[in-house]
């Protein structure tokens, strides 16, 4: 291999047995994987013949060593000159994009912009760039492909190969950030894929590793095959630190780590299959991570790459979050990170969001409600926010929180409202309930998926209290509990839109000194310890009667009585 700058380098170098040789379109060349055998023909030397094939006439005396030929100018008409490949003239070749998703920035050579497309062709010296939320994928002639996550930046340093038997060189050049890199097996002499970062070399035999560059860090993967570790560019040719299939090293301070075994796959708890809400999450465990990388894409090869995330480990769990998807099938690629930062096997699983139309948001009632009503039933005010363009929405209403016999169960039409809402008549105790909104397109309606339920203490409603008339004042009791403190309002009519009595008291009793004669309402509600504030009592009516007095004042009375007729 020839000299290049100090850098990362990690080269592919794959042997194998013969493969089908192309044909020339020169009837005097015959090519094989080594190199090509060509008939001379008349007035040709080595010269002209270094100069056709090689690019130099320089290369002139190394084929002439090569074929055993000494002097230049006496080659026969028709003898077989052959050509290894090392000095065969290298042409250009292009990365092909296959997929992008976001932001992706492509610099030409000359300082020029160029528009990401599907298919386009980038040459030699192109420079991509990923911002956050950002992927390209791109493939080479031979069918190599590799992958630029979020934040990096790769400049195509080399993209060629070789005249007539077609071997691949290419040199990727990582400026920061991932590159990601699943090489075609080679059959060709002298092929080679590298990839370079400022701080060491890796001589890669395999087919398919990672490589992150952090500026002070590298970091390789290898998930199959062997790569060769050497932190100095400058004894690249030597043996290096040997990286087998499934384990990684991190070169730091001119020095290679002692290989460690990646970490298995995690643990993926079930429940990642049918995503209902955003952000998309996923629940993963692996004792060792110090971290979760996951990955989305719409396909199983994680190719088309649309969002990624990463989340640290509390106790080898941790939950990564993905945000907006649209709904539709998708693909997870999720691996561990170790502590020394190295990303381990990976594994994949299909899932769906399906999170619209979205739930509308859940107002009342609160934990608990106080209604008014009979002893059996109590109405309680389901009420939710209406959610734009949604007017038909799914109620139900259960006795246990997996909803397993609701005992409401139906769609509710809100046009025309300001706010979802239905009175259920429950009678007292503990209840869950939920709501999901009906979308409706072209004739057809499509339910979302229900919002988180709520639980809900459905209280018996607060007794009205009992009336007790004295001479001077009136006596009020009603049924009360521990730590509750109560509202007590009079008022001389049902509506209490005006209370003459309005007190606030920690007993369930009161006094108030006895009104004109009249009818009246009286009615009370409980305040608990927590701050809950109850629904006031059905009104108490109470009549006070007209006393008949004698000229000092003071009731006539009869066996002890004050006489008097009802008002």
């Amino acid at each position: 291999m020839r000299k290049i700058f100090t850098g990362v380098l990690l080269s592919v170098v794959v042997s194998s047995s013969a493969f089908a040789e192309p044909e020339s379109p020169d009837t005097n060349v015959r090519i094989t994987k080594e190199g090509v055998w060509y008939s001379v023909s008349r007035d040709e030397t080595l010269s002209t013949i270094s100069l056709k094939f090689t690019g130099e006439i320089s290369h002139w005396r190394a084929i002439g060593k090569t074929n055993s030929i000494e002097n230049d100018r006496t080659i026969p008409i028709g003898k077989k000159i052959w050509i290894p490949a090392r000095l065969l003239t290298p042409v250009s070749t292009f990365a092909k994009i296959r997929s992008f998703f976001g932001r992706v920035a492509i610099r030409s050579s000359d300082g020029t912009n160029i528009e990401p497309k599907i298919g386009a062709q980038l040459k030699e010296g192109d420079t991509l760039t990923t911002p956050a939320d950002s992927f390209v994928s791109l493939v080479l002639d031979d069918g190599t492909q590799f992958t630029l996550p979020p934040d990096s930046s790769l400049n195509l340093r080399l993209l060629r190969k070789t005249q007539y038997i077609q071997s691949p060189r290419t040199e990727l050049y990582l400026q920061k950030g991932r590159v990601e890199s699943q090489v075609t097996p080679f059959t060709k002499p002298d092929s080679r894929f590298e990839v370079l970062s400022p701080l060491a070399v890796s001589g890669v035999r395999g087919t398919n590793f990672r490589v992150n560059y952090d500026d002070k860090r590298v970091f390789n993967e290898v998930i199959e095959g062997k790569v060769s570790v050497q932190p100095d560019a400058a004894k690249r040719k030597s043996a290096g630190q040997l990286v087998a299939a499934g384990y990684g090293t991190v070169v730091e301070n001119g020095q290679a780590r002692k290989p460690v075994p990646l970490l298995a796959a995690p643990v993926l708890a079930d429940g990642y299959q049918n995503q209902e809400r955003l952000p998309i999450h996923f629940s993963l465990a692996q004792p060792q991570a110090a971290a979760f990388r996951v990955r989305i894409s719409t396909d199983l090869a994680g190719e088309n790459n649309i969002a990624e995330a990463v989340a640290a480990a509390n106790d080898g769990k941790a939950m990564p979050k993905v945000g907006d998807l649209e709904d539709g099938d998708y693909f997870v690629h999720y691996n561990a990170v170790d502590a020394n930062g190295l990303s381990g096997i990976r594994n994949t699983l299909r899932f769906r969001v399906a999170a619209r139309p979205f739930p509308p948001f859940l107002q009342a009632p609160g934990a608990r409600y106080q209604g008014t009503g009979t002893d059996q039933l109590i109405p309680v005010i389901m009420q939710w926010s209406q959610v734009d363009g949604i007017s038909r929405y799914r109620l139900q209403i259960a006795g246990d929180p997996a909803f397993g016999s609701p005992l409401v169960d139906q769609a509710i039409d809100t046009a025309g409202q300001d706010q979802g809402r239905h009175v259920a008549q429950l009678k007292a105790g503990t209840y869950y309930w939920r709501v999901a909104s009906i979308v409706s397109t072209n004739g057809t309606s499509r339910q979302g998926p229900f919002g988180d339920a709520k639980k809900v203490d459905v209280i018996k409603s607060q007794s009205a209290p009992a009336v007790t008339l004295g001479e001077k004042d009136i006596h009020f009791t009603w049924s009360g509990s521990e730590g509750q403190h109560f509202t007590f309002q009079a008022a001389d009519t049902s509506s209490f839109d005006k209370p003459f009595v309005s007190i606030e008291t920690a007993q369930p009793e009161v006094a108030i000194p006895r009104p004109d004669a009249g009818i009246y309402y009286a009615r009370v509600r409980s305040i608990d310890a927590d701050g809950f504030v109850g629904s006031f009592s059905p009104a108490q009516k109470f009549v006070v009667p007209i006393y008949w007095q004698t000229g000092y004042g003071v009731p006539l009375r009869s066996q002890d009585q004050p006489l008097g007729t009802g008002f």
